[in-house]
């Protein structure tokens, strides 16, 4: 027979030895295409400046978290490569007692290899064809880029990539194939099938120290995760420490659970006993304590897949929330008062040839006092844990604006005037960083003195309006909004120009002809351009929701693509002991019940512990992001649970099948070997 035609028929005959890997490349294909295919959708071409700018820093990202994810997901190759042939060493050894050359042997396995890699990477590409148009409309979605001019694209970038990165993995899985099977001698792939691993008999109760032991390091972990949250800072060394017991509790808990959930097992007889519970129960234990290396690695990827899918996703939604309620102008300029007196903004920039009046439809321009106490004689009696930025805040003069001025603002945005009688106040905060401080300060001081003023509060209840932007978004830490006669009697600090663009206006002309006044030092004037702030939201939501979701897939891939062949070599290893279970009268059904038993104890045992882990960082990822972009962000749990169904499910399915139909095959033909 030509080698050839020896190849085909080994490719037919063990599809189910290569559904596992093929899997695995083809997801590895789809998602590797899927996201280096987004820039390659034209109408990504019509973005403004400031987005185009935010969308090539993605591709470089992009780029450079390719070459990275391509560098683990050929380890992975290998690794899945590996198991196929420790399940072939006894074919191989058949192939040299028949007398067939070492050469021969490599050209088939070369051939082998090299179509399965063909057919995953054409099923791949196909399947990243799809799946990149919905990428592609997700991101123009993000991106804020209108979804009529979206395009169905074929990528020849995106496919020049894929073919070259996994082209050259391949070219490295043949190399190691050939120096795998010329290195082997004949009498171990003969008797591969009946070397067992050899384990120490250890003291249960060395095993429980340990499980006891994990416990306390992984509650340690979580409290100084807890308390002092998810970054590494300069102050202390708590995160170092977290992390470091972190690990080891992990490594612990994986070295020693299983042993001891079995030993505890033992005393409940009626179910120990019960079917083929005490050999489920053993193999489980036997794997995950042999494995515990591999769990712990998957865990810790879980755990980072977990957390970047979710805070990822829920950030992207909150951004797209908040992005509306923090530009209620097309622009606004502030003058600082000391530097540049208390002038017209409109004139200055008219003579700064920027000629706002041929742009707007509408102008208004207000004024921002200093009250004569500060943001810590008004959080005053409260215990305040400011956000670092915000240290000074207790030194800083309050924020005071006129009832008019407020009212003006809110006029330009087509809201309803509030109301205020000469001797009240109202105080506005949208800011999270002191939003409690600023409602809690309401309630205590009733009556407040400014300018020699008593004023009475006419609300117990904050108001929460945007009455000019910043390039930060919401960030009014509190402002006092007073009568227009007490507001005359404090120092003025900062004059804002609030501009409504007229229909048609080019926001990315104005942005051009005000980038050189931003950057002028020797004035005090600044700006904030609605366009641009509306597309930094959308921007850095873009960047945050792709690379968490492609790092977050990627690792998920790679965890299930890792329990999937490990269980499938673990059930090769045990294929005797099932056909010894076949001898003593089990019949295929309770065979089967045990496979997927065990199939779903192995890939349970690390998400169980990877989901409590997840569940408690997930909560300080939330309030760094918080902190962070002054954001609420909700967890969109429906949809992580519906990518981990669909991979981390579809491996474990895909596991089960090959491993039944492995038992079912061999399992009892072999088991008097």
């Amino acid at each position: 027979m030509s080698v050839c035609k020896l190849i085909l028929k080994n490719v037919r005959r063990n599809l189910s030895d290569y559904l596992i890997y093929f899997l695995t490349l083809m997801l590895s294909v789809s998602l590797f295409y899927a996201f280096n295919s987004i820039p390659g959708q034209p109408a990504f071409q019509e973005m403004s400046v400031t987005k185009a700018l935010l969308y090539q820093q993605l591709d470089d990202l992009l780029a450079f978290l390719s070459a990275a994810i391509a560098v683990v997901l050929a380890f992975l190759v290998i690794y899945a490569n590996g198991f196929l042939l420790r399940r072939r060493k006894k074919e191989l050894g058949l192939y040299l007692l028949l007398g067939m050359k070492k050469s021969r042997i490599s050209r088939i396995f070369v051939g082998e290899t090299f179509c399965v890699g063909l057919l995953s990477l054409a099923g791949g590409i196909l399947l990243g064809l799809f799946l990149s148009q919905g990428l592609s409309l997700v991101s123009l979605r993000l991106f804020a880029v209108e979804l009529e001019s979206f395009r169905f694209v074929f990528s020849l970038d995106a496919l020049r990539i894929t073919l070259l990165c996994f082209a050259c993995i391949f070219v490295i899985v043949m190399l190691f194939n050939i120096c795998s099977v010329v290195n082997v001698r004949l009498i171990d792939l003969i008797t591969a099938n009946r070397k067992n691993q050899v384990l120490k008999s250890q003291s249960p109760i060395l095993h429980l120290l340990c499980f006891a032991a994990s416990l306390v390091l992984l509650t340690y972990a979580c409290v100084l995760l807890f308390q002092n949250g998810i970054l590494p800072s300069r102050e202390n060394n708590r995160f170092q420490l977290a992390g470091t017991c972190l690990i080891l509790g992990i490594l612990l808990f994986y070295r020693s659970a299983s042993i001891v959930l079995v030993t505890f097992l033992k005393a409940w007889r009626n179910f120990y006993f019960a079917g083929l519970n005490t050999f489920l129960l053993r193999q489980v234990s036997s794997h995950i304590h042999t494995n515990y290396l591999v769990m712990a690695v998957v865990c810790g990827l879980l755990t980072i897949s977990i957390l970047t899918v979710s805070t990822g996703v829920s950030t992207g939604l909150a951004m797209n929330e908040l992005s509306q309620a923090s530009s209620p102008y097309d622009l606004n300029v502030l003058s600082d008062v000391d530097k540049d007196g208390d002038g017209s903004i409109e004139a200055y920039l008219k003579s700064q040839n920027v000629d706002l009046s041929s742009y707007a439809r509408s102008m208004e321009q207000i004024s921002i006092y200093e009250a004569d106490l500060t943001y810590g004689e008004l959080f005053e009696g409260q215990k305040l844990h400011l956000w670092s930025i915000d240290e000074a805040l207790p030194s800083i003069y309050v924020n005071v604006i006129s009832i008019s001025d407020f009212n003006r603002a809110l006029s330009m945005q087509e809201k309803e005037p509030i109301s205020l009688q000469e001797d009240e106040f109202l105080i506005n905060c949208n800011y999270e960083g002191t939003m409690d401080y600023a409602r809690q300060a309401l309630i205590d001081h009733p009556t407040l003195t400014i300018a020699g003023k008593c004023l009475t509060r006419r609300q117990d209840t904050l108001l929460t309006e945007t009455y000019y932007m910043t390039s930060i978004g919401n960030n009014d830490r509190a402002t006092i909004i007073v009568p227009d006669r007490v507001a005359s009697l404090l120092n003025k600090d900062v004059n804002v120009l609030l501009v409504q663009y007229k229909a048609g206006t080019d926001s990315d002309e104005i942005v051009r002809k005000m980038v050189p006044i931003g950057l002028d030092e020797s004035h005090g004037y600044r700006y904030a351009e609605k366009t641009m702030m509306y597309d930094m939201y959308f921007g850095s939501n873009a960047l945050l929701v792709l690379l968490c979701c492609y790092l977050g897939l990627v690792f998920l891939t790679i965890c299930a693509a890792i329990l999937a062949l490990k269980q499938l070599t673990e059930t090769a290893d045990s294929l005797s002991r099932y056909g010894l279970l076949k001898k003593l009268g089990a019949d295929e059904s309770s065979i089967n019940q045990t496979v997927l038993a065990q199939t779903f104890l192995f890939f349970a045992a690390p998400l169980a512990l990877a989901a409590i882990l997840s569940g408690v960082l997930l909560t300080k990822a939330v309030e760094l992001v918080e902190g962070f972009l002054n954001i609420h962000i909700s967890g969109n749990v429906w949809l992580t649970i519906s990518v981990f169904l669909l991979i981390y499910g579809g491996y474990f399915l895909a596991s089960y099948l090959t491993c039944r139909k492995i038992i079912r095959d061999m399992g009892v033909s072999r088991s008097s070997d």
